[in-house]
């Protein structure tokens, strides 16, 4: 009788393997793995759905503490990834700006991203990464680490 890895087993080892992964190109650019996946957050808000973003979209959007994103915030501002400036409705908010430093390292960090869940989902056919991501947002929600539910289109996927 073979005895099966448990599931979390299987996500640490992903988990480890893409965070190290993204480690190495983010460090080329002077980030860690953390600020280069909340840049490319703020990039993604900020360009294309043309939205401020604050340090409490960070927290609710990657399930973390303020002192956590207060601290990346920091640092990204002092390596002059980003600025933080008062926002116009409310002074008390700080809006979260990209540099044109930022705004050059993203087109790496994308890259890197595209490649990486491409890598991830490789051998699987569309309805599949359909799936997978299903199931995959469906545990985080599950485990209470996802702030928006599921997209699940019943006809499309079966669980």
């Amino acid at each position: 009788m073979t005895k099966e890895r448990p599931l979390g087993g299987y996500l640490r080892a992903i988990s480890n393997a893409m965070a190290q992964d993204l480690q190495q190109q983010t460090e080329q650019l002077g980030l860690t793995c953390s600020q280069g996946m909340f840049l490319h957050h703020i990039w993604k808000r900020q360009t294309q759905e043309h939205l401020d973003t604050y340090p409490k979209d960070l927290e609710e959007f990657f399930y973390v503490k303020h002192p956590t994103v207060s601290g990346i915030l920091q640092r990204m501002e002092a390596s002059g990834f980003l600025t933080l400036e008062a926002s116009a409705e409310d002074r008390r908010c700080k809006v979260i700006r990209l540099t044109k430093k930022a705004m050059d390292a993203h087109s790496t960090i994308a890259a890197h991203l595209e490649a990486s869940e491409a890598q991830l989902t490789m051998g699987m056919d569309d309805a599949q990464r359909t799936q997978f991501r299903a199931l995959l947002q469906l545990a985080a929600k599950n485990l209470g680490v996802c702030c928006k539910p599921p997209v699940i289109n019943e006809k499309e996927v079966s669980l």
